[in-house]
């Protein structure tokens, strides 16, 4: 399980689905929006903190965030 990889593919596409641009979305949870687009593109970790900042915005739970993205979502 890779679960950068997971991170990246449903982040983007939860952001994506809600129509929050990264700069927006990166301000609402008190992160650079450099490093939200380095979450995005599977460069960087995040802290468990701003996993639960992440899942508080999108009000998902950590299976939805983490969890293994459809097939269609593979990206």
């Amino acid at each position: 399980m890779d679960l950068r990889h997971n991170l990246a593919v449903n982040l983007l596409r939860l952001r994506r689905e809600r129509e929050l641009p990264q700069d927006k979305f990166a301000a609402e949870i008190g992160i650079h929006r450099t490093y939200l687009n380095h979450l995005e593109n599977r460069k960087r970790s995040p802290t468990i903190d701003v996993i639960e900042k992440i899942m508080d915005a999108l009000d998902v739970d950590v299976n939805e965030l983490l969890g293994e993205p459809s097939k269609g979502d593979q990206g």
